[in-house]
């Protein structure tokens, strides 16, 4: 069959709503096929879209015209099913949405800080590059907090703090790091004596795996062992340098993994690899494998600290992000944070006190 090239163009909407709906990239074929495949009919479908039933029906009639395949299989009597191309569909979006959902994130950030900046030219949010975190995306999207993110990876966060590039950086790591771990070693040269460490949130990163866990993979050892498919994260994340961490500690050569070198960009991406079949495990937080459907063996404690020069810690708009992380309210994100630990959210420490060995 011929391949067929489709155009692709972006669009956004300005909104008050917090909600950002089932997907990040909004798109009217795809929520109309998702709707149908969590609904079972093209009527409810229609209903939870707030459209007609012949509105729908016409809709798939064009896309299935200028597809040039069917999309739903719609017999009388039966449940409205997807087709294998329309199931193809969903997953390719669910796949483009992980793969970029850092950079759809920072894209969404840029474009709110330059409208909110129209609207009111003092705005000052503070500035936050580093790991990417859940929490940290659901605070961007309250009215009380103002911050923009640049989603990278804890190093280049940590990078940017030193260039003046941002005011906050966050990364993340390992609760039983030492001062010879690898883990000290990426992060602990990149702070200084002059940072500040405010601790954000406890998460807890593992491996994720099919649901069932078909490949009965329980830890590391297992993988390696089972010739498992792995897939790694980026050099500079957080997450892979628990992982090249825990291999040194279990003596467990990076060749010994299957699919080492094959790379994810996001955890998100990690999760949906693993959920398509694509992979059999791989590294996230327990969120994002809930998020995605999969089974989690829970392997390491890790805490999410923002680092920011302690002059920015003295300065009132500081001071008051500080007061808004302590006094905040999480319950209604429960849910979606699983495995999140925010006792002590906002406790402010000196370098020397995560890092034990003394800070240049």
């Amino acid at each position: 069959m011929k391949s067929r090239l489709f155009n692709i163009r972006l669009s956004f909407e300005i909104t008050e709503n917090k909600s950002e709906g089932f997907f990040l990239l909004k798109n009217d074929l795809i929520s109309l096929l998702d709707a149908i495949q969590r609904t079972g009919s093209i009527k409810a479908a229609a209903e939870e879209l707030g459209y007609s039933f012949r509105h729908i029906w016409n809709e798939l009639n064009k896309w299935e015209e200028e597809l040039g395949q069917s999309l739903v299989n719609r017999s009388r009597g039966k449940n409205a099913e997807l087709s294998p191309l329309a199931e193809q569909l969903l997953w390719t979006n669910k796949e483009v949405e992980a793969k970029y959902k850092e950079q759809i994130i920072e894209l969404q950030s840029g474009i709110s800080y330059s409208f909110r900046k129209a609207f009111n030219s003092a705005w000052d949010p503070i500035v936050i590059e580093g790991c990417a975190d859940s929490a940290l995306n659901l605070l961007r999207r309250t009215t009380d907090c103002e911050i923009e993110l640049n989603f990278t990876t804890s190093r280049k966060g940590l990078e940017a703090l030193r260039e003046g590039k941002c005011e906050l950086a966050g990364f993340n790591f390992p609760k039983s790091s030492t001062n010879n771990s690898k883990a000290f070693g990426t992060f602990g040269h990149l702070l200084t004596k002059n940072n500040g460490l405010i601790f954000f949130a406890t998460r807890l990163q593992g491996l994720a795996v099919a649901p069932g866990n078909p490949k009965k993979i329980y830890s590391i050892l297992d993988i390696a062992s089972r010739k498992a498919k792995f897939i790694n994260r980026r050099e500079g994340t957080g997450t892979r340098i628990l992982f090249d961490q825990m291999l040194d500690v279990l003596a467990v050569k990076p060749e010994e993994i299957e699919g080492y070198n094959d790379i994810s960009d996001t955890q998100f991406f990690t999760a949906v690899q693993i959920a398509s079949g694509k992979v059999d495990v791989g590294l996230c937080t327990a969120n994002v494998a809930k998020e995605n459907g999969l089974d989690f063996i829970p392997l390491a404690k890790e805490v999410y600290y923002l680092a920011a020069d302690e002059k920015f810690l003295e300065t009132a708009k500081a001071k008051k992000f500080i007061q808004f992380l302590r006094s905040y309210d999480w319950a209604e994100f429960k849910d979606q944070l699983e495995g999140y630990d925010f006792t002590g959210t906002g406790e402010v420490f000196k370098v020397s006190d995560v890092f034990t060995a003394d800070a240049s």
